[in-house]
């Protein structure tokens, strides 16, 4: 359900922005702290963004005020992610498998 991923007042729901966070080496080998965001964005955009996320254990997604990572490398090796729902200060956390967090999200750009 894409409901389940962006919250409760989907009739009411903008187009979101989709940020991508990674820490990025340098060519001195040093990890600098990375977002590259979009407005707007498509199927194909969440595509690139589910295929590094699936890649790397430290990055996070986040769509409006949901973000999703891996909690853990036990967690990224049995593809169980976390996901965290932002309400002002306060948040609800869940897990679910990987797969089905990427097809909540790919129906929901279809719709949108």
């Amino acid at each position: 359900m894409a409901m389940d991923i962006i919250g409760k007042d989907r009739e009411r729901r903008y187009k979101a922005m989709l940020i991508l966070k990674y820490d990025r080496l340098v060519f001195f080998n040093h990890r600098i702290y990375t977002e590259d965001k979009k407005d707007n964005y498509t199927r194909d955009d969440l595509k690139k963004v589910f295929a590094y996320f699936s890649k790397t254990h430290d990055a996070s997604i986040q769509i409006d005020n949901v973000v999703v990572y891996w909690d853990s490398l036990t967690e990224y090796e049995n593809r169980i992610i976390t996901i965290r729902y932002y309400d002002g200060r306060n948040y609800d956390e869940s897990k679910k498998s990987f797969d089905k967090v990427k097809k909540e999200c790919y129906a929901m750009a279809d719709k949108d």
